[in-house]
């Protein structure tokens, strides 16, 4: 019987069976709090509709004297506000001081007819800096198709409406041609290329607001623009690390692109992720974006 209980005993002292300890149970539980506010956290950027204000260097021998002209670039606002009548987004483009602003069209919804938003907004913005302003698809439904008076208001504002032409302008010294290309890739041989083609032999810096990023494809991949500005693509609605934007319905995966500044053959387009959203489907990753490009004969960090 002795040789029993001692059995017995070892198996109650078997290593394991103890039940956890107060401390255990607490360090566990605080654990699965801390990975619980991680992932909201987590959620929460990815989902994030903060105003985010990237900024970018092109280098031009074009530049004058070295001196910097400040390019902000707006697009893709689709009625959104920033503030109560977007007075954050004004504030912050005025706290920026920028030289010149361009518009790169998509700011109203062409489904609404609502007009109100963007014409208080540029109201103000040509306060700060001349207004130049290339319309989308959305401004041109609405002033070709329902026949909308937005061209004219947005001219008594004081801002430069630019379809198919361009304005020549000395800014800090140097000469630029802005131009606006205001068609599609399926319209461009109709409504644009003769434009275009009489544009670039310009030897002035030529920046060029064109809504749609894919003229770029081909249409306008050898041209000779020294700042092609975009919009359209809003980012490509999801984000991927490395990757860029996942899908545009004009394009399908993976638009080539979708956001950020690309060098072509003969020039450089910088792409607006844009600042709304008309489809319903949320931006993630993808926080709305207001885009300062400082131009200037500098040379780039690491260029020679």
């Amino acid at each position: 019987m002795g040789g029993q209980a001692e059995k017995t005993q070892a198996v109650k002292g078997r290593p394991g069976r103890r039940p956890w300890s107060r401390g255990r149970r607490i360090g566990t539980l605080l654990c699965a709090v801390l990975a619980v506010g991680l992932a909201a956290l987590g959620v929460r950027y990815l989902l994030s509709e903060e105003l985010e204000v990237t900024f970018y260097h092109l280098y031009s021998p074009k530049a004058a004297g070295g001196e910097n002209i400040r390019v902000i670039v707006l697009s893709d606002l689709h009625d959104r506000e920033f503030g109560a009548d977007n007075q954050e987004l004004v504030d912050q483009i005025a706290a920026l001081r920028p030289d010149l602003i361009a518009v790169a069209g998509d700011m109203v919804n062409a489904d609404d007819g609502r007009l109100d938003v963007v014409l208080s907004l540029c109201g103000r913005l040509v306060e700060i800096a001349p207004v130049y302003y290339g319309p989308g698809n959305h401004e041109s439904h609405l002033m070709y198709e329902q026949g909308s008076d937005l061209e004219r208001l947005l001219t008594e504002q004081g801002v430069h409406v630019l379809v198919n032409r361009a304005e020549a302008v000395t800014i800090n010294k140097t000469p630029m041609l802005i131009g606006g290309l205001t068609t599609s890739v399926e319209g461009y041989e109709e409504y644009g290329a003769g434009f275009f083609q009489e544009y670039e032999r310009s030897g002035a810096f030529k920046l060029l607001i064109a809504h749609y990023p894919s003229l770029f494809y081909d249409h306008l991949a050898q041209g000779a623009v020294d700042l092609g500005v975009c919009g359209h693509y809003h980012g490509g609605q999801v984000r991927l690390p490395f990757v860029g934007g996942l899908y545009h319905g004009d394009t399908g995966l993976f638009p080539k692109y979708s956001g950020g500044m690309y060098r072509l053959a003969r020039g450089t387009i910088f792409v607006s992720r844009g600042m709304g959203g008309h489809s319903g489907f949320p931006r993630v990753n993808d926080r709305p974006e207001l885009a300062v490009i400082d131009i200037n004969g500098r040379p780039e960090p690491g260029r020679s």
